[in-house]
């Protein structure tokens, strides 16, 4: 059990390093990344009770309408609400949030959370073989979805419509989660596509990462 936690915590690990690098402004405490780290992989609890009901459908091959409404209202809306509820509670009273970049930065911290878990339960499941690609596509998959949502979290800090904005970031974390899970469990497509489709969300949330720079507070 030791090797499926390492195999899975250290590439998390390892993600939350190379991203906090491109945090040039204010450094994030290491105790909220590791809290909204925390909180991000405890909501994998209320997403797996989420899923429950649909767990069958999930698993078998279904209509492509039906597949879509799963990947999409099921898988995607509901993790990545959960990922954001566990942020929004793990940045309560954070006075450390001081600039756009730190919504990036936690609510990736949060979506490490997530991911780490499910990649133990996936190579608990199916060996240490699978640890490699879960911990490259897997982990990069929550991290883009989480970085899109925590660049409109960032936005919302400062905007005086704080939820809209929210709320436009989980429509497009849940998106894009919708599409990622639709090609990966779908028949009607090749899973080979999952890779072109994780190089442009990693170019979309470098770019969002280069816009919240540009909007950090002038000292």
């Amino acid at each position: 059990m030791l090797a499926v936690l390492l195999a899975s915590l250290l590439p998390g690990l390892f993600w939350l390093w190379y991203f906090k690098r491109y945090d040039t402004g204010d450094q994030e405490p290491p105790a909220r990344l590791i809290w909204c780290l925390l909180l991000g992989a405890l909501a994998v609890l209320p997403a797996l009770v989420w899923e429950a009901p649909f767990r069958e459908q999930l698993q078998s091959v279904q209509a492509v309408p039906r597949q879509l409404a799963l990947s999409f209202l099921v898988v995607g809306l509901g993790e990545e609400l959960f990922k954001l509820l566990a942020l929004l509670v793990a940045l309560a009273r954070a006075g450390e949030f001081s600039e756009p970049m730190d919504g990036i930065i936690y609510a990736i911290a949060g979506g490490i959370g997530f991911a780490v878990v499910e990649n133990v339960l996936y190579i608990a499941a199916f060996g240490l073989a699978a640890a490699p690609l879960r911990g490259t596509v897997a982990a990069l998959a929550h991290i883009s979805f989480s970085g899109l949502a925590g660049y409109y979290l960032g936005l919302a800090r400062f905007s005086p419509k704080p939820w809209t904005t929210i709320g436009k970031g989980l429509a497009a974390a849940a998106a894009a989660h919708g599409f990622y899970d639709f090609l990966l469990i779908t028949q009607t497509a090749s899973p080979f596509l999952v890779v072109p489709l994780l190089a442009g969300l990693q170019y979309l949330l470098f770019a969002a990462m280069g816009r919240a720079a540009r909007l950090r507070p002038r000292s």
